[in-house]
């Protein structure tokens, strides 16, 4: 099955440049217009549900593109941001000139946690504890709309052997990850693009190359919270 990973549209804390993490904050009208046209460009058909974090910014993109597809939107707890404790709105470039070893270690330290936020290992656990959930045999390509923090924690767990990806994927932008299961039944994930169009993520060939499949369970910790998964 394929997961069509979309980063949720503009907020006015993306536009100037300060961290969000779990703050609630929601699409600025630049946003919902990239919302919209976003869902106007996926083809209904061929889609099993639509999930995302429950942050009104993914929330709202979710609802737009779930309108469009006539498909299910479930918010699912494990989707949302990481949890940036104390630098929830703090400008990005200042704290990183303040504090080039702490960005450092906030962006490659998966131990780190900021006062009050998560580690990167704790958020990557939850995440993948929630696309675990998502992922099902017998399932259709699904729509996850989240954010930019978790997709570059995932990316850099399935790109680990075969290089980075690139730069963080833009305001309603998409990952495809492909979804396959091992000969004892558990998942594994392979990327297959970053930082495309979503329309473009749902109608990649089987045959594009892709990264080798990357076990997923070594990814999840046994302390991840419950899922909790609430319809629309």
């Amino acid at each position: 099955m394929r997961i069509v990973l979309l980063r949720h549209g503009e907020t006015d804390r993306n536009t100037t440049g300060r961290f969000q993490g779990q703050a609630d904050i929601p699409l600025n009208d630049a946003g919902v217009r990239q919302a919209q046209q976003s869902a106007r460009h996926l083809r209904p058909g061929g889609w099993s549900a639509v999930y995302s974090s429950p942050l009104a910014r993914a929330a709202q993109t979710a609802a737009y593109a779930a309108g469009r597809l006539d498909v299910p939107h479930l918010r699912l707890a494990g989707l949302r941001e990481r949890d940036l404790g104390v630098l929830d709105g703090q400008d990005r470039a200042e704290y990183a000139r303040r504090q080039p070893h702490t960005m450092r270690r906030l962006l490659t330290d998966p131990g780190y946690a900021p006062p009050g936020g998560e580690t990167g290992r704790a958020a990557l656990s939850r995440f993948v504890t929630a696309l675990c959930a998502v992922a099902e045999p017998e399932a259709r390509t699904v729509l996850a709309v989240t954010h930019g923090g978790v997709l570059n924690l995932l990316m850099s767990a399935l790109t680990r052997a075969g290089g980075s990806p690139g730069a963080m994927v833009g305001t309603c932008a998409a990952a495809c990850v492909d979804i396959d299961w091992t000969p004892a039944g558990r998942p594994r994930a392979a990327l297959r693009r970053w930082n495309a169009a979503p329309q473009l993520c749902a109608e990649v060939p089987a045959a594009t190359p892709a990264l080798p499949y990357v076990d997923l369970d070594p990814l999840v910790s046994d302390a991840v919270n419950p899922m909790k998964v609430t319809p629309t």
